[in-house]
Formats: structure tokens, sequence, C-alpha cells
């Protein structure tokens, strides 16, 4: 059941990424990876996952009946007007910078941090979020980042760039949390 579980999961979500899916309903990389290898979700997750997508939770666990409560997908209506919204307003400003302008960016900006580089390089995740932050100017919080990390020895590279990327994002939030709180 739990195979036929994941093919429905992959199939609900277009067959995206499982970091994509994670950050879609906002669960940890790794708790999506644990249901690709065959744990079945908690009830609280299912729910939300039908809240989020509109799946019948019928169809999800058993594979029975229609796929969609309402008898088809909901349009994710936001994400199609911000990205189109996002074309447009990047079209118009590249459009009125002039030549000078548009090349300052590459001048002045710091250079985005090497994920791939970093994993190469690092035989430990921890080493990946040290560097990660040190590029930043920012001192690497030691005491988050477990949970993304669990079985790191056995991720693809494509993982471990996933759970790192996860990682960074939580920490992010999680400091930005701490110090509005200050």
């Amino acid at each position: 059941m739990n195979n036929e579980f994941v093919e429905r999961l992959r199939k609900l979500f277009g067959h995206a990424s499982m970091a994509d899916i994670a950050r879609r309903i906002d669960v940890p990389h790794a708790t999506i990876r644990n249901y690709f290898q065959g744990r079945l979700p908690a009830p609280e997750v299912l729910i939300k996952l039908a809240r989020e997508t509109g799946v019948s939770l019928n169809w999800l666990l058993t594979g029975e009946g229609k796929m969609f409560a309402e008898g088809e997908r909901p349009l994710d209506l936001g994400a199609v007007m911000e990205e189109r919204i996002t074309q447009i307003v990047d079209e118009r400003l590249t459009m009125r910078l002039s030549p000078e302008v548009q090349q300052l960016g590459e001048i002045d900006s710091k250079p985005e941090f090497d994920i791939d580089a970093a994993i190469h390089a690092a035989l430990e995740p921890q080493a990946v979020m040290r560097a990660w932050f040190g590029h930043e100017g920012r001192e690497y919080p030691e005491d988050f980042g477990v949970v993304f990390f669990r079985g790191w020895e056995s991720f693809t590279h494509q993982e471990k760039v996933e759970a790192v990327r996860d990682a960074k994002n939580v920490l992010d939030r999680a400091v930005r949390a701490t110090s509005d709180k200050k």
C-alpha cells in the first residue's frame, strides 16, 4: 500500500521534488522523505494535504474514488498571478534601466553561495551550513538543523542540496523570529 500511496502523492504534486512538496505544505524535507520511504503521514498532515490541494482523502489513502473532492483540482490563482506580476514588473524595470545601470548589479553584488561546491568540499552538513552563514557574514547557530541531516551519508547529491536549502530556510525563519522577540 505504501508504494501506491507514494505514487498518488507524486501524482498529486505533479511529480515535484520532495523539497518542493515540503515547501508547499510547510513541513521539513525529512518528513516528506520519510513518506517517500514508505511511512504514512499523521492524520494532521493528511488533513493539511487535503486542504492545500483539494484532494480526496479517500483517493489519497486508498486510490479509490475521485482524486479531487470537488471534482477538479483547485487552481492556485494566487501563485499564477504572483508569477505573472513579477514577470511584468521585471520586464518593465529592465526596459527602463540604461545599459550602464543594468550592469551595476554584476559589479557590486556579492556572488551567490555555491551549495554544490560546499557539499563537495565538506564531509558533514554542519560544515556546509557554517560556510553558507559565513558567506553571508553571519554565525551559524549550532543548536539547529540536526533533523534535516539524518541519513546524510545515504542522500544523493541533489537530496543533500535540497536538505541544506530547507535547513537554511528554516534557520533563517527561526533566527528572524528569535530576533523579532528581542
